[in-house]
């Protein structure tokens, strides 16, 4: 199978040009290759504007909407700079392209167990060591495109929120073929070998507890800083409970529960909607089903939905813009356990129950926020409904589970992540 891939890749590769012509990321004219993200809408004409390189991979979405966090926090630090937001697999070829992204969402999502039981073997220190030649070999191979591009247009920093593009770049940056800064953002509340690799000025985490295990998998400790996880800077403007129900015509006085993870199937959600909805609290239940229109249909059907004149405790929404304000008008959320959805809790301070987290990275991030009283796991809709139940029955618990969000919270890391980045080019390109 492993051969079969590489021939593919060498055929591929035969048949592809292999120079570029002109600049890739940060053209004299124009917003740069397909599938580039630009935050100007023309180049500043200034020679000394940072470019400034974001990388992530949509192998899961958190990793993009990191860069987007971060992408929007450079632009608001430094107006000037010319900052591109990429997917690193646009470089590689169609093949490695659509198996590397479809490979993990599938066995995230129909063989959990399967994805849970690789991410342990991997972080073993024996199988990493024996399975990270061919894996890397493989990846690098890929990412050729990547490295040329990087080396030619040198840009003043490189920002990743995947190891993918850390994978290609870090051998280039410690032969010196690559002079510039390169940074890497942990997505997690946990930090893998896959993680770990030397030449990486340096890594911001999550927490001490990621700064500390990055560190065991061989990673300078001064060379991590615990700054959170980069979010959507909206999440850190608190408009307020009463604010944020008013404006989604939600009752003051009534607890209210959202439903994240619409993606997670039909059944267990319209199920789950309708036992919440029957507690004895009388909880609201918001139901975001973001894209999932499957989902949504049948909320709307559900008999506590009500009808649009006469709304039940069972509302359905669409995918929205707007999840900052709907956390804040939660008093629990129920979802699964993404490193961004579970920052992005902390900051707004909303205790989580998190259900059926992926085996993996996601069991990581809902572990981390057991151990500080801020989430239970829970694996059944009737683990679910009984924590519910519990919490909002306990209104002193459910506050103190708040204040321990909020104690472990960053709500300005896509800010701080941003200086220290915008800081290092500028100490770069200071004449020595």
């Amino acid at each position: 199978m492993l051969r079969a891939r590489l021939r593919a890749q060498r055929r591929w590769w035969r048949t592809r040009l292999r120079r570029e012509d002109g600049a890739v990321l940060f053209p004299a004219v124009g917003q740069g290759m397909v599938a580039v993200h630009t935050l100007q809408e023309a180049a500043t004409g200034r020679d000394d504007a940072p470019r400034i390189a974001i990388l992530h991979a949509t192998a899961g979405s958190g990793h993009k909407s990191a860069a987007q966090a971060l992408a929007g926090a450079m632009a608001t630090r430094c107006p000037g700079a010319v900052v591109r937001e990429v997917d690193t697999l646009v470089f590689a070829s169609r093949l490695y392209r659509t198996t590397y992204a479809a490979s993990y969402n599938a066995m995230a999502a129909r063989a959990p167990r399967l994805w849970g039981a690789l991410y342990r073997s991997w972080a073993m220190a024996p199988v990493n060591k024996g399975t990270a030649p061919v894996r890397l070999t493989l990846d690098r191979l890929n990412l050729r495109r990547l490295v040329r591009v990087a080396e030619r247009e040198a840009p003043d920093a490189i920002v990743c929120t995947h190891f993918l593009p850390i994978e290609a770049l870090s051998p280039r940056r410690g032969q010196g073929r690559l002079s510039v800064p390169l940074f890497c953002v942990i997505t997690d509340f946990a930090a893998h070998p896959f993680w770990a690799f030397p030449h990486v000025d340096r890594y911001f985490v999550a927490s001490e507890e990621v700064a500390d295990e990055l560190a065991g998998h061989g990673v300078a400790r001064a060379r991590i800083e615990v700054t959170g996880i980069p979010v959507d800077p909206r999440f850190a403007n608190l408009i307020g409970r009463d604010v944020a129900r008013a404006h989604f015509g939600i009752e003051p006085d009534r607890p209210v529960v959202l439903l994240m993870g619409g993606g997670s199937g039909v059944g267990p959600m319209a199920d789950l909607a309708e036992r919440l909805a029957g507690l004895a609290a009388r909880p609201i239940v918001l139901v975001a089903c973001g894209t999932n229109q499957t989902l949504r249909r049948k909320i709307e059907a559900l008999p506590a939905a009500g009808t649009a004149e006469r709304p039940g405790p069972v509302r359905a929404f669409g995918f929205s813009r707007e999840v900052d304000a709907l956390m804040e008008a939660c008093d629990v959320l129920v979802g699964k356990a993404g490193g961004l959805t579970c920052s992005e809790a902390l900051i707004k301070g909303t205790p989580l129950v998190v259900f059926k987290p992926t085996p993996g990275q996601e069991v990581r991030n809902a572990d981390y926020l057991e151990r500080h009283h801020v989430a239970r796991h829970a694996d059944t809709v009737e683990d679910v409904e009984a924590t519910v139940r519990e919490w909002l029955t306990n209104p002193g618990a459910l506050s103190r589970r708040r204040e321990a969000a909020r104690a472990i919270a960053h709500p300005r890391a896509a800010e701080n992540i941003a200086n220290r980045v915008l800081e290092a080019v500028r100490t770069w390109s200071a004449p020595h």
